[in-house]
């Protein structure tokens, strides 16, 4: 296994795209910029099968040893997002066909079906060669399976195969017709099925029905997850090394089943100033999924782009944004990429190098984040970041049912989840992001925003036992409003909320174009957004109330006890303010008296207690201390409010 340690930094390198006497002068400017890992093969493998069946790892193994030799660490990545062409013109079949049943080109990559058999095959092959060959080799720190796996293209891969084998995963799932057509409710416009044999794919060019999309695209995060298990299993019977994949920031894959046969979570993204808390969410979900730090696998150390560049950043946005991962609960990150591509479909992204060899203009600092890291390396991988006792929800199943219906013009699941999670931090509350299966016992208080199916991963029954054992439930808006199947309920508008809750919903109102007016129970004045569920009280109190539009005078925001715990309804999208303020008062609590624009991640474990402060949105910020610290990068004692500067970094262990 190999020695080196976290805190890991360092980039992706193509040793395939340039002449292998080059390798030196890389690792030469690789040591000099400070990092200990690089990343490498995920895109070869008509380098390493040029031929079917005949193998050649002779110029990697070159690279492998030269890297471990120097001292920096290897993660190694399966290559299966890039079938060779002679892969692709001997087996067609192998081909994603589109959603207007177009068999896409050879070229670019993610231009093969994850459920083809013969694939399958070809990709078990080249994972068990590689897994044989670099297994064992002292220098790899762990193995990135394909990349960036996702249902890309619109509607996924809708090849014969693909829709044979979603009628058979529909027969598992539902095991009759009979119940398929109760569950969908497919009486409506004569959709009644005979035989899962008549069930459709979804293509775009049809008004198809919410039902069919959302089973569709559950299959298509299924499948991937399926592809990913497949490799897992052969690096892991021929390897030591910890296993993961690169996962991109949308919704739609199923990120808790994902990562079941996998040893960490992985994670590239290319986020912009603008947006860097969107990358605190993921990673605030990607901290939850293994016991284990997560890995940021790909992220710009300058500009982002293909073959045009897109978006120069600020100086010291490098710096923050290399940061967060540590702070947020990871042990690496990696930028894409090393040397620029001098050819190719991304030949003008942002890299640490150019394609001469000539370090950019962020070098000073990488540098700076190197010696950061080291500096600070021994509390980072001694502690980790402190449960808040808040959780918030999130559901890749949910997005694929609103995929198929967005229920209010406009929605986008993403877009209202990101809005859900901002006021969060700007509050200093530090949440968990979970999935509906994982467990809630560490948690005092779980926000479930357009949350739309309780019983996913059977969620209603243990988040009603935990309600009663004193936990504290803030659902809505859209939560329990739809069946798994994304139906909804004819006895009431919700599963189970108006039987827990204590209330009637009376009308639900779409918000669209109107913005109705509520009052809190205190005399403040709101305002709703999204949608509007108006709410007579069975047993609860109003805690808020609509003062206007077709919802006057009913409640906006409702309470109720519910065995030792207690229910808060949200009938409407709150304002940012009034969001944070009503989690704080249902028991949230700040982890400190900072800027909004201040990201405050506490941490503790055998190495003390301390935390780490990333500036997030290239502002001034001030933050008050309780006790005094030392910053662990640049080694200043530090008491009492702080001014700090845009982009500020700070690793502070308390003293």
């Amino acid at each position: 296994m190999s020695t080196i340690q976290p805190p890991y930094y360092g980039a992706a390198y193509y040793p395939e795209d340039w002449p292998l006497e080059q390798i030196d002068d890389d690792i030469a400017l690789m040591k000099d910029a400070g990092m200990n890992v690089m990343r490498v093969g995920e895109f070869a493998w008509s380098r390493m099968e040029p031929r079917e069946g005949e193998y050649d790892f002779a110029w990697l193994r070159l690279a492998v040893d030269k890297l471990t030799a120097a001292g920096l660490g290897v993660v190694m990545g399966t290559p299966t997002c890039t079938p060779p062409a002679w892969l692709s013109e001997r087996y067609p079949e192998i081909l994603v066909v589109d959603h207007r049943g177009v068999r896409c080109q050879h070229g670019a990559r993610v231009h093969a079906c994850p459920n083809s058999p013969v694939y399958r095959d070809h990709c078990a092959r080249i994972v068990t060669r590689m897994a044989e060959e670099f297994g064992r080799h002292e220098g790899i720190v762990g193995w990135q399976i394909d990349n960036e796996l996702f249902p890309y293209r619109e509607r996924g891969c809708c090849c014969p195969v693909c829709h044979r084998k979603f009628q058979d995963y529909l027969r598992v799932k539902f095991e009759t017709v009979v119940a398929l057509n109760a569950a969908w409710g497919t009486d409506l416009w004569s959709q009644t099925y005979q035989s899962f044999a008549q069930v459709p794919v979804p293509r775009t060019d049809t008004w198809h029905h919410p039902s069919l999309i959302a089973a569709w695209m559950d299959f298509q995060s299924d499948s991937i997850v399926e592809f990913a298990a497949a490799q897992a299993e052969i690096i892991h019977r021929l390897t030591e090394h910890p296993v993961g994949t690169d996962m991109m920031p949308f919704a739609g894959l199923n990120y808790h089943d994902m990562h079941k046969t996998l040893d960490m979570a992985q994670f590239n993204h290319y986020r912009t100033e603008d947006n860097m808390w969107e990358i605190a969410f993921w990673m605030d979900m990607l901290r939850t999924l293994k016991d284990r730090p997560f890995w940021n696998t790909e992220t710009a150390a300058t500009w982002n782009g293909s073959t045009a560049a897109n978006g120069l950043k600020a100086p010291g946005f490098c710096r923050a944004n290399s940061w967060l991962s540590f702070a947020l609960g990871g042990e690496a990150t990696l930028y894409w990429l090393w040397r620029a591509h001098w050819s190719g479909q991304e030949l003008m992204h942002g890299s640490v190098v150019s394609s001469c060899g000539r370090p950019l203009h962020v070098h000073g600092e990488v540098r700076e984040i190197a010696a950061g890291l080291r500096a600070a390396g021994e509390f980072l991988r001694g502690s980790r970041p402190v449960n808040s006792g808040l959780a918030m929800h999130f559901s890749g199943r949910a997005s694929n049912i609103f995929l198929g219906q967005a229920i209010v013009h406009g929605f986008d699941y993403q877009r209202q989840i990101y809005a859900a999670y901002h006021p969060l931090i700007q509050a200093q509350l530090r949440p968990d992001v979970i999935d509906p299966a994982q467990p809630l016992d560490n948690y005092r208080v779980v926000f479930s925003p357009y949350l739309p199916a309780l019983d996913e991963a059977g969620l209603r029954e243990r988040l009603q036992a935990w309600i009663e054992a004193g936990g504290t439930w803030v659902a809505g808006p859209f939560t329990d409003i739809r069946t798994v199947d994304g139906a909804k309920y004819t006895h009431t508008p919700y599963g189970s909320l108006e039987e827990w809750a204590g209330i009637f919903g009376k009308y639900q109102v779409p918000g669209t174009p109107y913005e109705f007016s509520l009052q809190w129970a205190d005399g403040r004045a709101g305002k709703g957004a999204v949608w509007y569920d108006g709410f007579e009280l069975r047993g609860a109190e109003a805690l808020a109330t609509y003062t206007d539009g077709p919802c006057g005078g009913l409640a906006a925001v409702t309470r109720t006890k519910m065995g030792k715990g207690q229910i808060i309804v949200l009938g409407t999208a709150l304002s940012p303010e009034e969001l944070s303020q009503l989690l704080i008062t249902a028991g949230a609590q700040p982890v400190a008296q900072a800027s909004s624009n201040l990201l405050v991640v506490p941490r503790e474990g055998e190495a003390g207690k301390g935390a780490v402060i990333v500036e997030i949105e290239n502002k001034s910020a001030t933050l008050t201390l309780d006790r005094p610290v030392t910053d662990l990068i640049d080694g200043q004692h530090l008491e009492g409010t702080l001014e700090l500067a845009p982009y500020t970094v700070m690793v502070l262990q308390y003293v």
